[in-house]
């Protein structure tokens, strides 16, 4: 047993040099900005220091001069002074400061000690979590705390807290994105898909972030093309990492098809060999591309469960610090909790996986297969209604797309052309993108001719059945 006790991590002396360095500093100096976006009033330990900064920050909102006398005035006006020690303690503030010069590296010292108490905050939660008589599972239990550590990690990097927030925090949050937006070298936009088309119907938000997209389709449409491409966008140009779940293909399968869609080469060379020294030399390149990128990971764990699929990507999204998108091939090959029906099941995946963009604050994409019942449809082209096994798809989703080619039911047909319908889209407009699917990728066409293809096709007889 021991008889120390442990003191809350804290640097009084860093909290005084901050506060009195923002007194002796020029309001509009460089350093004194970048203090103001290091620093909330919750990262100071002292609660005199906590009621002195807050006042600070409304004196700059407002546009005021901050120095020993305005802040005493200010101070005074509201009764506060008394409880931050009265003019003596602010002019000691001022007197003592070692140099306001150095008031940036002071910040971080007390943004270090807050960070280190909010920690021991949220460790102390995970552990009475634990010790917890509530009902909950120990696999429950674990997911809670992994989903700690996941803000502790955004909180390490971002500042971001859970829970409710004050309006003006999230204010000034939101307008650190807005000049973000607006700058070229940042990413603050919605992702791309790399469908030139489909990203000019986005436009201008893109796929927003916190958003769960569904692509539905019938087999052998080209979803899983659409899933892989939609992962390499992201992992190459966007320079995001991209977690792909696929419960349908193994994961050299998957790479295989990447490696194809990249470089625009027939997968069928890495079985017959290349017709050049060039092509396969290309191929080669573009792989290891990709696999140097360091953005693309590929779990193809069979039957993998929402859990596995939450704990994975709050694993990277520790490691790497940021997600891009979460892409899971399909839905109806997941493990789901027992339920009385399945559409009650797979609703909780949709509802789990919406929950996790918004957590990781990424674009989670869900393949899932159609009803068979649309192919007697005379249009057979997909609604969100035809998601196979649960109708809470259109409820949680934030985009819903359709893939539907008309060669896949008449053999006459041009079988490369692709529509991408659209459907659902609650952050701007929905519609068709034509486009054309050729050695297993999606490349972009021009919509006025495929328009105009499409209706002439429309007015002539259907070929009935498929092949």
């Amino acid at each position: 047993m021991t008889s120390e006790f442990m003191m809350q991590p804290q640097s009084t002396e860093a909290e005084q040099s901050v506060l009195g360095g923002l007194m002796l500093d020029d309001d509009s100096s460089a350093r004194v900005q970048q203090v103001l976006a290091i620093l909330k009033p919750e990262s100071f330990y002292s609660r005199a220091h906590q009621v002195i900064y807050s006042e600070m920050l409304a004196m700059y909102r407002d546009q005021k001069p901050v120095d020993l006398l305005t802040l005493f005035d200010a101070l005074e006006n509201k009764s506060l002074t008394e409880s931050v020690g009265g003019f003596a303690y602010l002019a000691e503030l001022s007197k003592n400061t070692p140099s306001a010069a150095n008031i940036v590296a002071y910040a971080y010292r007390v943004r270090e000690t807050a960070m280190e108490r909010y920690g021991i905050q949220r460790l102390t939660e995970a552990t009475e979590l634990l010790y917890a008589r509530n009902g909950m599972s120990a696999t429950e239990k674990y997911e809670a705390v992994q989903a700690i550590f996941t803000q502790m990690t955004d909180h390490a990097k971002t500042g971001s807290r859970r829970g409710a927030r004050p309006l003006m925090d999230v204010m000034e949050d939101w307008l650190v994105e807005l000049e973000g937006r607006f700058d070229p070298q940042q990413k603050s936009r919605g992702l791309s898909t790399g469908i030139q088309s489909l990203d000019d119907m986005l436009e201008p938000k893109g796929l927003v972030r916190g958003s769960l997209l569904v692509i539905g389709a019938r087999p052998k449409m080209g979803k899983s093309t659409l899933y892989s491409q939609l992962a390499i966008n992201c992992a190459m140009n966007e320079e995001l990492p991209a977690i792909m779940f696929s419960l349908e293909m193994p994961d050299k399968q998957i790479f295989e098809r990447m490696i194809g869609q990249l470089s625009g080469c027939n997968t069928d060379i890495f079985y017959r060999g290349a017709d050049s020294q060039d092509e396969f030399a290309h191929a080669n390149a573009r792989a290891l591309q990709m696999a140097e990128s360091g953005n693309l990971f590929i779990d193809d764990t069979p039957g993998a469960s929402l859990s596995h699929i939450i704990s994975e990507a709050r694993r990277i999204k520790r490691e790497k610090g940021k997600v891009g998108m979460v892409l899971v091939d399909y839905l109806t090959l997941m493990s789901a909790e027992k339920a009385d029906r399945n559409d009650l099941a797979y609703g909780l995946i949709t509802k789990g996986l919406k929950n996790l963009a918004k957590e990781l604050d990424c674009v989670v994409v869900l393949l899932t297969q159609l009803n068979r019942e649309l192919e007697k449809r005379q249009n057979k082209r997909p609604l969100p209604s035809d998601s196979r096994d649960t109708g809470q798809i259109e409820q949680d989703c934030d985009y819903w797309i359709g893939i539907y080619r008309e060669g896949a039911y008449d053999e006459n047909a041009n079988q490369s052309e692709t529509e991408l319908l659209l459907r659902l889209n609650r952050h701007g407009h929905s519609g068709v993108v034509y486009c054309e699917q050729r050695n297993g990728a999606i490349y972009d066409t021009d919509q006025v001719q495929a328009r105009t293809r499409a209706i002439e096709r429309e007015s002539k007889p259907k070929q009935k059945g498929g092949f």
